[in-house]
């Protein structure tokens, strides 16, 4: 039995992925594109592709759209940690499999709790980094119509933020606003609108 024991603590070993988005717009020699600085994210336009590597990151996905004036990089960084739980301290305190059982549940709740509060804050500042690098300079603090034409972000639920994205990405909606708009949308991914949305509520 304690074998057993031994075992399930010695499992309780888990790997925390932390990802984060940086881009490079409008570049124009692919050459030079791992050594330049890369906005947005953990790249914070002071950290290159070859920077990241070198912090343990890896490239997730990339995604190119070429403009008239160069070419626009989209990357994802993710780096996994590894992180031990405590359980191993407990082992040889005379526990039942029973009472190991229920504090490994509890660990993988905390742990799974510890995620989603990870996940938010991940997503909320890289909301906050995309808001600010490509939405701010029309929308504002979330509150005036751009243009005197677009409804203030702050106004639209989360529903109709990503509508009013996917109209403009499939050139289904143009109030005026689709030639500003398109390129910046075919950049962004839900969860980067969900961040956006959850950054926006935190102005009002």
């Amino acid at each position: 039995m304690l074998k057993k024991s031994l075992y399930l603590a010695c499992t309780a070993s888990f790997l925390v992925a932390s990802t984060t988005m940086c881009y490079k717009k409008e570049h124009l020699d692919p050459s030079t594109i791992e050594t330049i600085a890369l906005d947005g994210g953990e790249c914070a336009s002071k950290n290159s592709v070859l920077d990241m590597k070198n912090m343990g990151y890896v490239i997730d996905s990339l995604k190119l759209q070429n403009e008239t004036s160069g070419t626009t990089y989209l990357y994802v960084f993710k780096k996994e940690v590894k992180g031990i739980s405590k359980t191993r301290e407990v082992v040889t305190s005379g526990i039942t499999d029973e009472q190991l059982t229920a504090r490994l549940e509890a660990i993988e709740k905390k742990k799974e709790i510890q995620k989603v509060e990870e996940k938010t804050v991940s997503s909320l500042e890289n909301g906050e980094n995309i808001y600010n690098s490509t939405c701010k300079s029309c929308h504002g603090d979330g509150s005036m119509r751009a243009y005197s034409t677009a409804r203030p972000l702050n106004d639209l639920t989360l529903e109709e933020m990503e509508v009013s994205m996917r109209d403009y990405a499939n050139g289904s909606k143009d109030n005026g606003m689709a030639m500003l708009m398109t390129p910046y949308v075919n950049l962004v991914t839900e969860e980067d609108i969900q961040g956006i949305y959850n950054y926006l509520q935190t102005l009002k």
